[in-house]
C-alpha cells in the first residue's frame, strides 16, 4: 500500500476511536454518578487493576506493555473528566478566586521585609529588585524570616529557594511544609557571570497579582508503582507545562515522598484551577504554595 492509503487508514481508525473515547468518557460519567449517588467511592483500585490484567491478555504479547499504558492513560482521563463535573466546589478554589479578586492590582513598592544575612549579601539586592524602597529586617536564620512573616512583625519574608550550582534550597522547602506561608513573587539574581540564585517572595496572606504566571504546589506521592505517573498524567491533559519537579523523602516515612512542583501557566486558566482542584482532592499532604510572577 502506498503511504496515503496507510495515512487514510489511518485517519479512518482515529475517527472512530473519537467515537469510541465519547462513548467511554460519557458511561464512564455515568458510572461515577450512581456511585456518588449510593455513598461509593469513584476511585476503585481493584476495579482498574482487573481492567489492567483483562486487557493485557487480549492482545499480542509485543504489545501488552502498550496496551497496559493506553488504558491506564484512558482510567486517568476518566478520572480527570469525573472530577470536573461531580467533585463538590472547592474551599481552595475558594479562596484562589477570592484572592484573585482583592489582591491590589500593583505589587507594592515600598514594604517591611524580613531576610536572612545582612546587607551586602544576595537578599539585599533580591529586595532591591523586587521593591523600589524597601525597609530589611535582617534574621540570624530563615525560620526566623518565616515566623516574622507568620506574626505580622514583617509583610513580607525574601528567601533562596534555588541556586544554578547547588540545587535547590531544602530547608526552605522543609519550612514551607510547616509554615502558613504563600508565594507572592520570584525574582533571580545573578551572582556572577554565570550563576543564580533565585528568591521568593512570601506572605503570610494568600496574594495573587496580576500577570502571575507559575504556580507552586507541594503533596505527597506513595512510593509505589504508578503513583508518579498519576499525578503527571494529569499535568499533560490539561496541558500544563511543569518548569520544575523535585522529591524528598519524608523523615520517619519509607513509604512516601514529598514532590514540589512548578507549572507555567495563567492562574486565570480554568485548566489551571481544574488541576489544582483534582491533586487536593486526590493526593494527600497536598499544598498550594501560591500563583506568582517571576522577575528575571
Amino acid at each position: 500500500m502506498s503511504i496515503e492509503k496507510l495515512r487514510a487508514e489511518i485517519d479512518t481508525i482515529d475517527s472512530q476511536l473519537i467515537d469510541l473515547f465519547e462513548r467511554r468518557m460519557q458511561v464512564a460519567l455515568e458510572v461515577a454518578r450512581y456511585k456518588k449517588e449510593n455513598g461509593k467511592p469513584v476511585f476503585d483500585n481493584t476495579r482498574e487493576r482487573q481492567l489492567l490484567h483483562k486487557v493485557s491478555g487480549e492482545i499480542e504479547a509485543d504489545l501488552e506493555v502498550y496496551v497496559r499504558v493506553f488504558f491506564s492513560m484512558l482510567m486517568d482521563l476518566s478520572r480527570s473528566y469525573q472530577h470536573k463535573f461531580l467533585v463538590d466546589a472547592s474551599a481552595l478554589r475558594g479562596q484562589i478566586e477570592a484572592a484573585l479578586e482583592q489582591t491590589p492590582k500593583l505589587f507594592p513598592e515600598k514594604a517591611l521585609v524580613a531576610c536572612q544575612g545582612a546587607e551586602g549579601t544576595p537578599a539585599q539586592a533580591a529586595c532591591d529588585k523586587l521593591f523600589a524602597a524597601s525597609d530589611i529586617m535582617y534574621f540570624s536564620t530563615y525560620e526566623g524570616v518565616f515566623n516574622a512573616v507568620q506574626h505580622g512583625l514583617c509583610r513580607y519574608g525574601v528567601l533562596p529557594i534555588e541556586n544554578s550550582t547547588t540545587g535547590s534550597a531544602n530547608l526552605i522547602y522543609d519550612l514551607m511544609q510547616s509554615h502558613n506561608a504563600t508565594i507572592v513573587r520570584a525574582v533571580r539574581v545573578q551572582d556572577d557571570a554565570a550563576n543564580y540564585t533565585r528568591f521568593i517572595c512570601i506572605s503570610n496572606a494568600l496574594e495573587i497579582y496580576p500577570g502571575a504566571d507559575r504556580t507552586s504546589l507541594m503533596m505527597v506521592i506513595p512510593h509505589k508503582p504508578g503513583s508518579l505517573y498519576r499525578v503527571l498524567v494529569r499535568f499533560y491533559a490539561l496541558g500544563m507545562n511543569l518548569v520544575k519537579h523535585e522529591s524528598r523523602p519524608i523523615q520517619g516515612y519509607n513509604a512516601e515522598f514529598m514532590f514540589y512542583f512548578d507549572v507555567e501557566a495563567s492562574i486565570y486558566s480554568p485548566a489551571l484551577l481544574q488541576l489544582i482542584c483534582e491533586l487536593e482532592n486526590q493526593t494527600s499532604g497536598f499544598r498550594y504554595l501560591g500563583s506568582y510572577t517571576e522577575m528575571m
